[in-house]
């Protein structure tokens, strides 16, 4: 990493600009927990894809692993990785969270942005998030995180989990969760799963018929007795999943006969569920287009990518690259509907210990953060 100075790193990087040709002058520096961010003015005659695609000259000249480059309104910001990189706290992003006015119908935590501030989305206005990132990109964590703060932050009447993890390592530590109603460790309790959902899709469906548009507008409308909760699904390592599915599509006719193929599920599914409240979370760890095909995509319009191994897979999951120069642990990169650009994020490390506190007492640890905040 590099151990320059604010002058010496500005001075390499003019340098090195002025030598491929590119006018620029430098503005100022915003520093955040895991990176920091210069920021400069271009020469109108500059086209930003020419300074874009010398990321890795930029790099070298100040001795960094790699950067990003990123337009932010009329300034060209270049996020340079700090020599000592500070955990993001799993704690201090959900007091920060229930700061937030207004407050997100669904929240999902995702940390803090390149200047330190809470990232957050909600799954109401991003009904689908799709996330992809390679071993040690932070992606098991990730999944932690939101499924632990959805738990703090809403009560098992809000909102009901079904998690799905045919690998059986991570999701099922969340198994106890009150908030958990199905644990799901193969494809044809996947099928199950879905079946169920698609019933009470039409349910709700008729129930909100000539009343409201939404779960949303319904809720506001009812005593609280008839609210109808949310369902969120998250799905770890959706390439397993469809493994398994293919595997037992090929040898069991019965099997193949009675249920699509995953993805195809997934699609029927994320179409007509929204208005109905019912939201999923998938990732992979492998970003193949086998994977994530056009219509997952399509599906899926906000989508989250950790370090991944190459721009190929980068502009699998984005429209674009970046994600091959991520830092790993947490760093992430957000494309949505939302933002004009990609978004960075860092995400917060969540242990053991909170993992057992949430799954212990998460009524209490809400109850202390809403007195807390509440001013």
């Amino acid at each position: 990493m590099s151990q320059l100075t604010e002058q010496e790193l500005v001075k390499r990087l003019a340098i090195k600009l002025g030598a491929l040709g590119i006018t620029a002058r430098y503005l100022r520096r915003e520093e955040g927990p895991v990176v920091s961010t210069y920021y400069f003015n271009l020469g109108l005659e500059v086209p930003l894809s020419k300074v874009v695609n010398r990321s890795e000259d930029l790099a070298l000249a100040v001795g960094v692993e790699s950067l990003l480059i990123f337009r932010k309104g009329g300034e060209i910001a270049i996020e340079i990785p700090n020599d000592e990189r500070r955990i993001v706290g799993f704690d201090t992003c959900l007091y920060e969270l229930f700061k937030t006015r207004p407050v997100p119908t669904l929240p999902v935590m995702l940390g803090v942005d390149s200047h330190g501030q809470s990232f957050n989305l909600d799954l109401v206005e991003q009904p689908h998030i799709l996330v992809a990132g390679s071993t040690g990109g932070g992606k098991s964590i990730l999944l932690s995180t939101i499924i632990g703060a959805l738990a703090v932050t809403k009560s098992p009447k809000e909102v009901k989990m079904m998690l799905v993890d045919t690998k059986k390592l991570d999701l099922p530590l969340f198994a106890n969760l009150p908030h958990t109603v199905e644990n799901v460790e193969d494809a044809e309790e996947f099928h199950r799963v879905m079946t169920r959902l698609m019933v009470i899709v039409r349910k709700r469906t008729e129930t909100m018929k000539g009343i409201a548009r939404n779960i949303t507008e319904y809720n506001t409308l009812v005593p609280p007795e008839r609210r109808l909760p949310y369902y969120v699904v998250v799905i770890d390592e959706l390439a397993d999943l469809i493994d398994d599915d293919d595997i037992r599509r090929k040898t069991d006719d019965d099997y193949k006969k009675l249920n699509q193929p995953v993805p195809k599920r997934i699609k029927s599914l994320v179409q007509v569920c929204r208005a109905s409240g019912i939201h999923i979370i998938a990732a992979t760890q492998r970003s193949s287009v086998k994977i994530i095909s056009g219509d997952i995509k399509a599906n899926f319009p906000t989508r989250i990518a950790l370090r991944l191994p190459t721009r190929a897979d980068s502009t699998t999951i984005l429209s674009g690259s970046g994600a091959e120069s991520l830092l790993g642990k947490g760093d992430m990169l957000i494309e949505s509907p939302a933002y004009q650009n990609f978004k960075r994020a860092h995400g917060a490390f969540v242990s053991n210990e909170d993992i057992a506190r949430i799954l212990s007492d998460a009524d209490r640890i809400r109850e202390q953060l809403v007195a807390v905040t509440s001013y």
